[in-house]
């Protein structure tokens, strides 16, 4: 919903307008008017058509969308005694009494020219006497949230699933974009120390950044954003542009596999005004073989200015960085790939040659049962001969406020424990190359082993040559 048009059907609309009327007569007679004279508008009296048309109220889920994009030129008032103020406000909320906001404090705060000023409490009732005493004042650039804070809290920041009204598919749907404004308005927004993210001078290789780096450099870097299409209209970061995964690979009977030819390849990234020299910053939500993926993709053409948002969306989300509905069309650029720069991808004979030569170590990175030949879902079960297993996700801590990598020290530890050094060759390898992906990121970009390759065609691949062996238990 446009905040600046109110929502006229809402229970609460009307309930307001009769509550704002009903103190618009206790201001009058406060200010030194008859009560009376309120029915004659006059000037100084434009209240009166606000309150009629509704545009003295915004409703709570149209001011969360205001909050979320993180203006700097509305300011909230909150009117609710001191103590209520110090336990929760809405993030960036003034303290202040109805004296003060329509006093001398209150013409301080709009001699900065605010956009929109929002009162609100726990009900109508403080912020409906203000709203018409800065009204006759001459404050037309002010709106009462509608129910007050109790509603804000019922519609915005209660799970969708407990709403009234709310049936499962919707909730569902809603879920993910609830976790990022809960986050927001809820997080606790201090700063994190990094854990991967070595925010650059100048992005130029692989890494991560922080959400403090990214906002920083919004406008200077292109945002992809590799959650689903709902997950993205609803809300993402000012200017990103979203790149389905799937539009990209090659699809293998039910499963997506290999990335499309390089030239679609370019394409698509040209399509989002891409060029093999333009610094991008990928983000997800959980997933971080997401982001990791759409690297691959980016490094096989020879673009090295790409990172990776360190806690993803909700990190992002947590430190109340701007989210937005609204999309922009990017300028088609013209992608020209490097030659020759997909070093790391191994073909299925190339890995064979190998494992039979005994001159690479294979990380298998899927669920210890498909590895062991419990479950399969591919032409045979089992794994490659001689290969290791580690599950991709014990690389991750997912918390409150993200998804973070473990330190670089316990990621060593664990996989020098499997007989991995820094500089044995190895190949990592999953189901379909997908979580492979995030596995070698890890290794090759962000703990600096030298020798990573990546099994694109993966045990979905390996499963379907008869010619190839295959092994189960756990070795």
């Amino acid at each position: 919903m446009n905040p600046s048009q109110p929502n006229q059907d809402s229970p609460a609309a009307p309930a307001l307008a009769i509550g704002t009327m009903l103190f618009a007569i206790a201001a009058a007679v406060t200010l030194g008017q008859k009560p009376g004279s309120i029915a004659a508008p006059t000037p100084g009296t434009a209240w009166l058509q606000a309150i009629e048309t509704g545009a003295d109220h915004i409703e709570p889920r149209a001011l969360a969308s205001e909050l979320l994009a993180a203006p700097s030129d509305l300011v909230l008032v909150d009117l609710r005694p001191a103590n209520e103020f110090a336990t929760w406000h809405l993030p960036g909320a003034l303290n202040m009494t109805v004296p003060d906001v329509c006093g001398e404090p209150g013409q301080k705060l709009f001699a900065a020219k605010p956009r929109l000023v929002v009162l609100y409490s726990n009900g109508p009732a403080h912020p409906g006497q203000a709203w018409v005493a800065l009204n006759s004042a001459g404050h037309s650039n002010v709106k009462v949230l509608a129910g007050g804070l109790d509603d804000f809290k019922t519609q915005v920041l209660t799970p969708p699933s407990l709403r009234p009204d709310t049936d499962e598919a919707t909730a569902k749907a809603e879920l993910a974009t609830f976790t990022l404004t809960r986050a927001f308005f809820l997080g606790d927004p201090a700063p994190k120390a990094p854990v991967f993210a070595t925010d650059p001078t100048e992005l130029a290789r692989p890494t991560m950044v922080s959400a403090k780096w990214l906002h920083d450099h919004l406008g200077k870097v292109a945002v992809l954003d590799l959650r689903s299409a709902r997950d993205f209209a609803a809300l993402h970061v000012p200017g990103a542009q979203r790149l389905d995964l799937a539009k990209i690979r090659q699809k293998h009977d039910d499963r997506d596999l290999h990335f499309v030819a390089d030239d679609a390849l370019a394409a698509a990234f040209g399509a989002l005004g891409l060029t093999v020299d333009t610094p991008v910053v990928l983000c997800a939500d959980d997933k971080q073989q997401d982001p990791t993926m759409a690297a691959m993709a980016l490094l096989r053409l020879g673009h090295r200015s790409l990172a990776i948002l360190e806690g993803g969306m909700l990190r992002w989300a947590t430190e109340r960085r701007p989210l937005v509905a609204a999309t922009t069309t990017p300028k088609a650029a013209k992608y020209e790939p490097r030659a020759g720069a997909d070093d790391f991808t191994i073909t299925t004979d190339a890995l064979a040659a190998a494992v039979t030569a005994g001159s690479t170590k294979v990380l298998d990175v899927r669920p210890p049962e498909f590895f062991r030949g419990d479950k399969s879902t591919e032409a045979r079960p089992g794994h490659i001969p001689g290969a290791v297993n580690r599950l991709y996700s014990k690389d991750v801590v997912r918390q409150d406020d993200g998804s973070w990598l473990r330190p670089a020290a316990e990621l060593r530890k664990d996989y020098e424990a499997l007989g991995l050094s820094g500089k044995d060759p190895i190949v990592v390898s999953c189901r379909t190359g997908h979580t492979a992906s995030h596995t070698y990121f890890v290794l090759r970009h962000l703990l600096g082993y030298e020798n990573v390759r990546w099994y694109a065609g993966s045990w979905t691949e390996w499963a379907e040559r008869k010619d190839l062996p295959a092994a189960t238990g756990d070795k």
